[in-house]
């Protein structure tokens, strides 16, 4: 069919497209610090007015004795007058996320509450990528712990960002994850690697020859005292002067470098 096509005469605007970023933040053991990292990394990143920034914690084999981000930061008393919003119940009960946030010290926090630990009956990997792709915010930090659908949860971010703690008991028990990341990064997502905890106890050359990794960066040993000090005045660990020194070099080099 020879048709006639003639485009009437119309200026021609670029259109901005804005797109969320997704960063997951994830670690080869338990105890390696993935929630401490990424907690501090939204602050920083909220502090930078790159966009609105939403903490959102991804776990999908919640225990009951789960200790929570929702009382380690002590979000009952910082909602004491407000609601705060369980995106988990919202998503579980077939609602929708969009616009719906938990504003405080500007962050959207999408957290596991202690209400949805008494009520849990799990959540499908479905309805994690729902959660995931249409909670509300610009930049999306994902705690991602090492739960059952962890791998496939980072198949959908933009960035991973990869914690260690390099005690060898923890590294040789978290090597089979490390070399699933490291598959993905050869097959082109972007990985960045953090070794928490580092310290002179540590003999580099056998963490080298164990992990093979060619760029990583190093957030140093942080005594525990300030985390303890940070849980029991209700504060992000980041907000700990003795904390922030340590980490803010580390993490403001990886938001420039990797992220932004």
């Amino acid at each position: 069919m020879e048709r006639l096509f003639i485009r009437e005469k119309i200026e021609e605007k670029p259109v901005n497209m804005i797109e969320k970023q997704k960063i997951g933040v994830t670690g080869m053991s338990r105890g390696a610090g993935v929630s401490f990292v990424a907690v501090s990394l939204a602050k920083v990143l909220s502090l930078g007015g790159a966009g609105k920034v939403t903490f959102l914690e991804v776990n999908d084999s919640v225990c009951k004795t789960m200790p929570l981000i929702y009382d380690a930061i002590g979000f009952d008393k910082r909602f004491k007058m407000r609601e705060f919003i369980s995106v988990y119940n919202e998503i579980k009960s077939g609602g929708s996320v969009k616009g719906k946030v938990n504003n405080d010290e500007q962050i959207n926090w999408a957290l596991i509450t202690p209400e949805d630990v008494k009520s849990w009956t799990g959540i499908t990997p479905i309805e994690m990528v729902r959660l995931i792709n249409n909670v509300s915010g610009d930049i999306i930090v994902c705690d991602i712990p090492a739960c059952q659908n962890a791998e496939d949860y980072l198949h959908d971010m933009d960035i991973i960002i990869y914690v260690i703690d390099p005690v060898p008991s923890a590294m040789i028990a978290g090597f089979p994850f490390l070399k699933e990341v490291k598959r993905m990064e050869h097959r082109g997502k972007k990985v960045v690697w953090i070794v928490n905890k580092f310290n002179s106890g540590i003999n580099k050359r056998d963490m080298h020859n164990f992990l093979k990794l060619k760029d990583y960066y190093k957030i140093p040993f942080i005594d525990a005292e300030h985390f303890y000090s940070a849980e029991y005045n209700c504060k992000m660990p980041y907000e700990m002067s003795d904390i922030r020194d340590a980490a803010r070099e580390t993490l403001e080099k990886i938001i420039k470098k990797e992220l932004l």
